[in-house]
């Protein structure tokens, strides 16, 4: 009887079933299509390849002197050590009188260069709380490791939203970072700074969300 007991490879029609399942099996591998034999794909990855790439050459941060002006200044210090931006720090002064007390002197000095013609440069020496707050906030980016042009702005009388854009427009800025709080955010009030820039800018405006 042991004898008699066929061995699954010698059960008549086994090698046939066999080969036809070894056969089906290659057939359903077959049917499985590769990512790019899917169709449609090819047309996916043209529209992906001629979307233009995304550069920064420049940002623009505008800084009150607070806390939370320094939260966007990181965030540029980041985007700007990734893309190698210059990075443009503007402070609006609406009401210069009620500014802690600062002087700004300009001297010009009458002899002549090499070539004989006057000399109309400028020297430019800035004393107080301004100077202090534009050394510091230049500090601040080159502790962080930005090896990129760093310049500071003083914009002076008019509102902030309209220096904003018009600094951006003038230095032709690829990105604004500013900041605004969670929640009760100062962003969805009529009126706020940011929202106003956020409407009249043709710029990209990234907007930094923090809890008060």
């Amino acid at each position: 009887m042991n004898s008699d007991k066929l061995a699954p490879d010698s059960i008549p029609g086994s090698e046939t079933t066999q080969d036809e399942n070894s056969s089906f099996g290659s057939t359903m591998n077959s049917d499985k299509l590769a990512p790019d034999s899917i169709p449609g794909s090819e047309t996916t990855q043209d529209k992906i390849s001629n979307v233009p790439d995304v550069r920064y050459y420049g940002i623009l941060v505008p800084h009150d002197g607070s806390e939370k002006s320094d939260i966007a200044l990181r965030h540029a210090i980041y985007l700007s050590k990734l893309s190698g931006a210059e990075i443009i720090i503007l402070n609006v002064i609406e009401h210069p009188k009620e500014t802690d007390s600062s002087a700004l002197i300009a001297t010009s000095y009458p002899q002549q260069d090499d070539s004989g013609k006057p000399n109309d440069k400028l020297k430019v020496t800035m004393y107080g709380g301004i100077k202090q707050m534009i050394e510091e906030k230049i500090r601040l980016c080159k502790q962080a490791g930005v090896k990129s042009q760093i310049s500071y702005k003083i914009q002076t009388g008019k509102p902030p939203v309209d220096e904003i854009i018009n600094v951006a427009q003038i230095m032709n800025v690829d990105l604004i970072v500013m900041v605004s709080s969670k929640i009760t955010s100062s962003i969805k009030v009529h009126g706020s700074i940011t929202r106003k820039v956020i409407d009249s800018a043709n710029k990209p405006v990234l907007v930094i969300h923090q809890q008060k």
